[in-house]
């Protein structure tokens, strides 16, 4: 096995570095977000982007994007989405670093996996953003979940540069 990076392009937040890592740093402020996405008309959208986009995976996986939500659950330092076939699986906060760093540690993932939100001032009201994720890949395994694990640390970079703070 051998560790591999999946690092997302880096994001300009146009909110001051402290109020991001503020929110960040406790999970529970990712609840609003959960709420935000379980609305109708913004479930209604989604499937209609990815339709548009011409995604018919995107369109099957928002089929049941009420579903996933209902799992996921959030405390301060933990984030667990539960009913995978694998059990629940978390992120959990192992590490603060005030105010540019935030650390995870998967909990219940098929391999080892750490990730990291780096966040750096740009200016008075804006700063900007990079995702990390490290997993524990053996060479046949890295092969199959190389490019669906940089999309998804993309997205998720995406995701979070397009909040409000």
């Amino acid at each position: 096995m051998s560790q591999t990076d999946f690092v997302s392009s880096i994001k300009t937040i146009p909110y001051p570095q402290q109020r991001v890592y503020d929110k960040l740093s406790d999970l529970n402020n990712l609840q609003a977000l959960k709420d935000k996405l379980s609305e109708p008309n913004v479930e209604e959208r989604l499937q209609q982007m990815a339709a548009e986009g011409g995604e018919s995976k995107l369109v099957n996986a928002f089929g049941n994007l009420r579903e996933r939500l209902e799992q996921l659950e959030f405390d301060r330092d933990t984030v667990t989405v539960g009913g995978s076939p694998l059990g629940n699986v978390s992120l959990r906060i192992t590490e603060r670093e005030e105010p540019k760093t935030i650390k995870l540690t998967g909990e219940g993932t098929p391999v080892a996996t750490t990730m990291w939100v780096q966040l750096l001032p740009s200016g008075n009201d804006a700063c900007k953003m990079r995702i990390t994720l490290r997993a524990d890949l053996n060479m046949f395994i890295r092969g199959m979940v190389s490019k669906p694990l940089q999309e998804g640390v993309e997205k998720m970079a995406t995701m979070l540069a397009s909040i409000s703070y």
